[in-house]
């Protein structure tokens, strides 16, 4: 489905003058050859910035909510030595219009996104196991206390608390309700509320979890190995079962080979899943459309794609 999506905001240009001079907090004097925007992101813009040694580093421009830099940079020293992620280098604020932004170390990989339709049952084996190891991992880490998480990777509670019904309640009682009509949003938030004390199990104590943690941001090698997991700006202290749900949406979620690894990969790692996991994973992934739906700026295939999920998910046709 993401594959439709298209950006909200516009691709930013750096000079290679300027992005040498973003650089040299964390490099010193450098020169660089060419600065060339990276596919993936739909809100922030990531460069890459060639050097002249014939290394590269990633300059992120944050266009979305600046206040994500720190965090992430954050969250990648507190589990990079557990989860494979890009080191932050440093993270300023450019001087030409005091934008916020972060060096990134280079990962040479690409997204798994756009290899999926010519990736075979062992392709999508080997990068099962391996993203559900690393989901065990990202999952190891735990809070207090459910919420969003700030730079200091404290949380602050969620709108509602931790009830996903209130948390829907919220959304269907403004844009995301306009959108799909009082009757349907009703049909929605009534079977979340009847299936929502089987989630308890999964829910504590929250866990570090991505919120974002689809194919667009998991970048594999050419062998399919995992190289690393990316953009964390959404990161909080919740249920698992988001990240599930995000991960196994179509078409991933489609490939059985690919559903059974990486089940494996986090059992493997240590990982719990509860015996219903993929239910509750389904049923997760109802707040996560709901907020899609609540966007004023959402596009229409979005909006779409935030319909027909749904419908399949409650069992309305």
């Amino acid at each position: 489905m993401r594959e439709r999506w298209q950006r909200t905001s516009p691709v930013l240009n750096v000079t290679p003058r300027e992005a040498e001079a973003l650089l040299r907090p964390a490099l010193g004097d450098t020169s660089v050859v060419a600065v060339e925007p990276l596919s993936g992101g739909l809100s922030n813009t990531n460069l890459r910035a060639r050097l002249a040694d014939g290394s590269s580093l990633v300059l992120r421009l944050y266009q979305r909510d600046p206040t994500q830099a720190r965090k992430e940079a954050a969250i990648s020293a507190l589990i990079g030595s557990k989860v494979p992620v890009p080191r932050y280098h440093h993270v300023g604020e450019r001087e030409s219009n005091g934008q916020t932004y972060a060096v990134v170390e280079w990962i040479d990989a690409t997204a798994l996104q756009p290899r999926l339709r010519h990736a075979s049952d062992d392709d999508l084996r080997i990068a099962g196991h391996a993203i559900g190891t690393a989901l065990a991992g990202i999952h190891s880490f735990t809070f207090a206390e459910p919420g969003f998480l700030g730079a200091d990777l404290k949380t602050t509670p969620f709108p509602g608390g931790a009830s996903s019904s209130k948390f829907l309640e919220m959304c269907f009682a403004g844009l995301a309700g306009e959108r799909v009509g009082r009757d349907f949003a009703d049909e929605v938030l009534a079977y979340a509320k009847a299936n929502e004390a089987r989630s308890a199990i999964w829910q504590d104590p929250p866990r570090l979890t991505h919120f974002d943690f689809g194919s667009s941001n998991i970048l594999v090698r050419a062998d399919f190995s995992l190289a690393a997991v990316v953009d964390w700006e959404f990161a909080a202290g919740a249920s698992p079962s988001a990240d599930f749900g995000n991960l196994l949406r179509a078409p991933l979620g489609t490939r059985d080979a690919f559903v059974a690894a990486v089940e494996q990969g986090y059992r493997d790692a240590g990982g719990f899943l509860p015996d219903d996991w993929r239910d509750l994973v389904r049923l997760a992934d109802i707040g996560a459309w709901a907020e899609f739906l609540s966007r004023p700026n959402a596009p229409e295939v979005v909006i779409e794609d935030a319909r027909q999920v749904l419908r399949q998910t409650i069992g309305r046709r």
